[in-house]
């Protein structure tokens, strides 16, 4: 079950999204925020991932180059250089190299806003996510993680924020990924701080509503399914 929520972490760091008209792609999905890397699906075959952050790096040319997912998620070399040691940030890297071509990716456009998400996630037979794709937003702002709960992951700051609504049947429980990225301005010439936020719903249903031993099943996924 601890593959199931480094999937679903891993989803949500990927879908870092890439911003249409901008020279910077974002693909969110990372180093999965958790300690495993594997989900079995329904037919019990290993769905595995891998995914590199694709900041950018500005180059002294003023062009930008991504990371290579050939080449350990270095960045690309500049246009004039060797490509030697010129990952400074390791961005979110799994353990081990994995493949997401098993996976069913779809494009979706929110607002301008380009990104990549599974079709669903395998795997989940209880919780479920409630909104899909998630809500992704992109706005000017300083990053500051008042109501939330600040993460450092590999050299990056995340504000988690998570909000609980119960229901007779089910919890539902909103969370809130939020981290900051410069973006290049071409008509003031500089960096401009932009605060991206992806947000979705997992429900938790109230598994004592369950026959044994569906219930101690349910109970075993929800306490794993712990993004925190």
């Amino acid at each position: 079950m601890n593959e199931q929520k480094s999937k679903v972490v891993a989803i949500l760091l990927f879908l870092f999204f890439a911003l249409v008209g901008l020279l910077v792609v974002f693909f969110l999905f990372s180093k999965q925020l958790f300690k495993s890397d594997t989900v079995n699906n329904s037919n019990n075959d290993n769905i595995e991932e891998y995914f590199c952050t694709a900041d950018a790096k500005l180059c002294p040319d003023g062009s930008y180059v991504s990371r290579m997912r050939d080449g350990g998620c270095k960045f690309a070399p500049c246009p004039g250089e060797d490509n030697t040691d010129s990952n400074v940030d390791v961005g979110f890297l799994p353990e081990t190299g994995l493949d997401a071509n098993n996976l069913d990716w779809q494009e979706f456009v929110q607002d301008g806003l380009k990104f990549r998400a599974p079709k669903e996630i395998p795997g989940l037979e209880f919780v479920r996510l409630e909104s899909w794709p998630p809500k992704v937003v992109e706005f000017v702002g300083n990053f500051v993680c008042d109501s939330g709960v600040q993460k450092e992951i590999n050299g990056r700051n995340y504000c988690i924020v998570t909000n609980s609504e119960g229901a007779a049947e089910s919890v539902f429980t909103t969370y809130k990924y939020m981290i900051d990225h410069l973006v290049y301005d071409e008509v003031s010439g500089t960096d401009i701080e932009k605060i991206v936020s992806i947000e979705f719903i997992v429900q938790y249903p109230q598994c004592l509503n369950y026959d044994s031993p569906q219930s101690e099943t349910c109970i075993q996924e929800e306490q794993n399914f712990n993004l925190d």
